[in-house]
């Protein structure tokens, strides 16, 4: 974080010519193409206000254990886990769809209670990665927004980009929605295992 944050102090300091330079300094040390997913686990003010904050930090743990092997096993990288929230990057977007499932699906057997309710958002795109810290980009926050915002519990929902990208794979069922993000009209699809 402290190569960046040097960056971002010498752009914000530099003068209009120079910025360009700095910006593309930026980029070429941090940039990188990925599938991004975006987790909120569901419940977080009905548990808490019933059963108080260490049950629900209880459920946060819970969904630790469950989330992060499954990023690893699907060939990701957890960048960060805030509050009730995971963000995990891949290289292909058909990982991170498989990760979403598997965390989905896990969720709903995992055996306590109460059960665990994940929605998720994925996109992908160029993003600034601090590896193991945050990242940054427009990809981010449209995952961020179908995952917390639009995602019901249990439900997957990816973007057009990431739609194109998997194409017709074998098992998994792709269903149109369209949705106002931010003033922006977007098409997004609810992703389901197929038998």
């Amino acid at each position: 974080m402290h190569a960046f944050d040097a960056l971002m102090d010498t752009l914000i300091a530099a003068p209009q010519a120079r910025k360009p330079a700095v910006e593309q300094m930026i980029l070429d040390t941090f940039q990188r193409r990925k599938a991004v997913l975006a987790l909120d686990m569901s419940g977080f003010t009905l548990t808490v206000r019933r059963d108080g904050i260490l049950a629900y930090l209880c459920q946060i743990r819970r969904m630790h254990k469950i989330t992060r092997p499954l990023v690893l096993a699907h060939h990701g990288e957890v960048v960060k886990n805030e509050a009730d929230n995971l963000l995990a990057v891949f290289d292909d977007v058909a990982d991170a769809v498989a990760a979403a499932l598997a965390m989905v699906n896990a969720a709903q057997v995992e055996g306590h209670a109460p059960l665990l309710a994940f929605s998720v958002g994925i996109d992908v795109g160029d993003i600034l990665l601090l590896e193991a810290v945050d990242c940054f980009g427009d990809a981010v926050n449209l995952a961020y927004k179908l995952g917390e915002d639009i995602a019901r519990p249990g439900e997957v929902l990816v973007t057009q980009r990431v739609r194109e990208l998997l194409g017709d794979p074998a098992g998994l069922g792709f269903q149109p929605m369209q949705v106002s993000i931010s003033g922006m009209e977007v098409t997004t699809y609810t992703v389901t295992p197929t038998p």
